[in-house]
C-alpha cells in the first residue's frame, strides 16, 4: 500500500478524533473537575487525600458530564433547536446541524462516557459505601432531564436552576462526601458562588441563542425574563459568584487572599460590554467557561498555599 494511501487514512482518522473530542465541549469540563478537586481541597489536607477516590470522582464526573453535552446535542437537534447560523460553524452543537455527525453517532458517544463512567462508580460506592449512589443517580437523572423528555427542563425556563444545582450542591456535596462519608457544611457553603458561575455559561448561551430557540418554540430563562433582565442576571451571576468568595474570605472561611478574586470579572469584561449594548457573543460560554475555570485554579492555589 502506497505512502498516500497511508497519509489519506491517518488525516482521516485525526479528522474523525477531532470532530469526536469537538462534540465532548472539552472546553467545558474544567468547571465539573476542578470543583470536585476544590471540595476535597477545602475539607481534607493534601496529606489525608484518598488519591484512588478523587481519582474515581475526577474521572467519573468528567465522563457524565461529557455524556451531558452530547446528549444535549442530541436532543437539541431532533426538537429543531439548532440551526444553520452564520458565524458559528464551529460550535459543537453544529456538528449535527451541519452533517458532519449522526445523532446515531452522538447518542453512541454518549453512551460510551457512560460505559466509562460505571466502573469508576463502582469503585466508590465500594470504597464509600451505597450513600454515594445517590449523587451518582442525582447527576443521571438532571443531565437526561436537561433536555431530554418529558421534562426538557431547559426548554420550561428550568435549566439555570437544574445547573445550578447538580453543577454547586450535589457535585461537590458528592465529592466531599467520597472523602469523608459526610456532609460538608463548608463545601456547601463554597459551592454557592461556584454554582452561580457555571449557571452564568449557561444563561450566556440561552442569551446567545435567544432568537433562535425563539424560531424552534423553546421557552429558556432567557425568554421569560427578557433581554434586558436576561443581561442583568447575568452580571448578577458572575459578580454574585467573585463577592460571595470575597465575603467568605472576610469571615475567614477561606484563605484570606481570595479577597482578591473580583479581579478575575476582568475576564467577563468583554460578555458583559456585549450584553449591555445588546450585542450577540458567538462565544460567550467559551469565555465564561474560562472565567470560571481561572477562578477555580485560584481558589485551589489559595488553599494549597495555606
Amino acid at each position: 500500500m502506497s505512502n498516500e494511501v497511508y497519509t489519506q487514512r491517518g488525516r482521516t482518522a485525526l479528522l474523525w478524533l477531532r470532530v469526536r473530542y469537538t462534540a465532548l465541549r472539552a472546553f467545558s469540563l474544567p468547571v465539573s473537575v476542578l470543583p470536585v478537586v476544590l471540595a476535597v481541597v477545602v475539607v481534607r489536607p493534601v496529606a489525608q487525600w484518598h488519591w484512588g477516590t478523587l481519582a474515581a470522582s475526577v474521572f467519573g464526573v468528567a465522563l457524565l458530564h461529557a455524556a451531558g453535552n452530547l446528549l444535549n446535542d442530541y436532543f437539541d437537534f431532533r426538537s429543531g433547536v439548532d440551526g444553520k447560523v452564520h458565524g458559528d460553524e464551529g460550535r459543537p452543537g453544529r456538528l449535527l446541524v451541519r452533517g458532519k455527525l449522526k445523532p446515531r453517532d452522538v447518542v453512541a458517544e454518549a453512551f460510551g462516557c457512560l460505559l466509562l463512567a460505571a466502573p469508576m462508580g463502582a469503585y466508590l460506592i465500594w470504597r464509600c459505601g451505597f450513600g454515594i449512589l445517590w449523587f451518582g443517580l442525582a447527576a443521571l437523572a438532571a443531565l437526561y432531564a436537561y433536555t431530554g423528555p418529558p421534562l426538557k427542563l431547559k426548554y420550561r425556563a428550568l435549566g439555570e436552576l437544574l445547573i445550578f444545582l447538580v453543577f454547586g450542591p450535589v457535585l461537590m456535596l458528592g465529592a466531599a462526601y467520597a472523602q469523608t462519608g459526610r456532609l460538608e457544611p463548608m463545601v456547601l457553603l463554597t459551592s454557592i458562588p461556584v454554582g452561580l458561575a457555571t449557571t452564568a455559561i449557561l444563561l450566556g448561551n440561552n442569551i446567545r441563542d435567544l432568537q433562535e430557540d425563539g424560531v424552534a418554540g423553546i421557552r429558556t430563562l432567557a425568554h421569560v425574563s427578557g433581554t434586558r433582565l436576561a443581561g442583568l442576571l447575568y452580571a448578577l451571576l458572575v459578580v454574585g459568584c467573585v463577592l460571595g468568595l470575597a465575603v467568605l474570605a472576610a469571615a475567614r472561611l477561606m484563605p484570606l487572599v481570595v479577597l482578591v478574586s473580583p479581579v478575575a470579572l476582568v475576564l467577563v469584561l468583554k460578555p458583559l460590554v456585549c450584553i449591555w449594548r445588546d450585542q450577540r457573543l458567538a462565544d460567550i460560554d467559551a469565555r465564561t467557561a474560562r472565567f470560571e475555570t481561572v477562578l477555580l485554579v485560584f481558589l485551589l492555589v489559595a488553599y494549597l498555599g495555606t
